[in-house]
């Protein structure tokens, strides 16, 4: 099989025992009522993972993962450029089971990193411009004649997400005005300027703002904590102490396997998403009004800024 495009069949049940469900402040441009009533954890598809072509003068290589059958999808998909933990800019095995799962439920993922770079221990520095540059490859593909995705993905609902290292560099990215949601996966701005951005950068995200993080174990709870506290748009912070710093990427709960961790973790990001870019009410109330995952075992959840609906 081509390890640069594959069929992968996810099996609906992998997610089925994660009940946990949840829209931007409205509908964002593009999307339809009919769109938004059907929650995104309640479609799941088969997914191709695939290397992105024509990248020629952006910063990186990219993976996307997406719906095999787009003839399945009623109307445009929207988007989530997602950035590495240790800033990894070659390879992006790190998430590809999270990446995998959040395109199966309705997501077009556009991930830093080549499709058949191994695993490596690369460590790299902040660079934002591997995240913008995801959103412009985006661009250039919907517009692109004989690309798969031409008139297939919605310019108006645009996502960046990025674990630890990453997730720096989804925050610096966030202020772009294309994007229109944040998730900032086990991260969070330091305080003395670390790696080259502060906490100022904070004033500059101008769309809704998620901050997930493991509990007092993971290295980045402080300064996801401080970096909700000072976030001034409207803003989600998610906390499930079991998780440490990756145990919700790699499938683990206090230390030990557990495959439950990382689907609660990709319900949380798909139905942040389906909040955020999609509008959908029932994701909404996930994390806001009813607050589904406020209910659910092991979870904290604090919001603000969100105008009452």
């Amino acid at each position: 099989m081509d390890v640069k495009q594959f069929v992968w069949k996810v099996l609906a049940a992998a997610v089925a025992a994660v009940t946990l469900t949840g829209a931007t402040v409205g509908l964002a441009s593009g999307t339809t009522p009919e769109k938004a009533n059907r929650p995104a954890m309640e479609q799941f598809h088969p997914v191709v993972r695939e290397a992105a072509a024509n990248t020629r003068d952006l910063a990186v290589e990219y993976t996307v993962y997406r719906p095999a059958d787009l003839d399945e999808i009623h109307g445009r998909l929207p988007v989530v450029v997602i950035g590495n933990g240790a800033c990894r800019h070659l390879g992006n095995n790190e998430l590809l089971a999270t990446e995998m799962l959040v395109a199966a439920h309705g997501f077009v993922v556009v991930a830093v990193g080549a499709v058949d770079q191994p695993a490596n221990g690369e460590n790299g520095t902040p660079r934002p411009e591997v995240i913008t540059d995801g959103i412009t490859w985006v661009q250039r593909e919907n517009d692109r004649k004989g690309s798969d995705l031409r008139d297939r993905l919605d310019l108006n609902r645009v996502a960046v997400a990025g674990h630890s290292c990453g997730g720096l560099e989804a925050l610096v990215a966030g202020a772009d005005p294309r994007v229109k949601s944040v998730a900032s996966l086990n991260s969070g701005f330091f305080a003395d300027g670390r790696y080259g951005y502060g906490r100022d950068e904070l004033a500059k995200l101008h769309t809704p703002a998620l901050f997930l993080d493991g509990g007092p174990s993971d290295v980045a709870h402080e300064n996801s904590l401080a970096n909700y506290d000072l976030a001034t748009v409207p803003a989600v912070r998610a906390t499930n102490p079991g998780a440490g710093h990756s145990g919700f990427w790699y499938g683990l709960r206090d230390g030990q396997v557990d495959a439950a961790m990382r689907e609660e973790a990709v319900a949380v990001l798909v139905n942040w998403l389906d909040f955020t870019l999609n509008g959908n009410p029932v994701a909404r109330d996930y994390f806001l009004g009813s607050c589904t995952l406020c209910s659910a075992p092991g979870w904290e959840v604090a919001s603000k800024n969100f105008p009452v609906r």
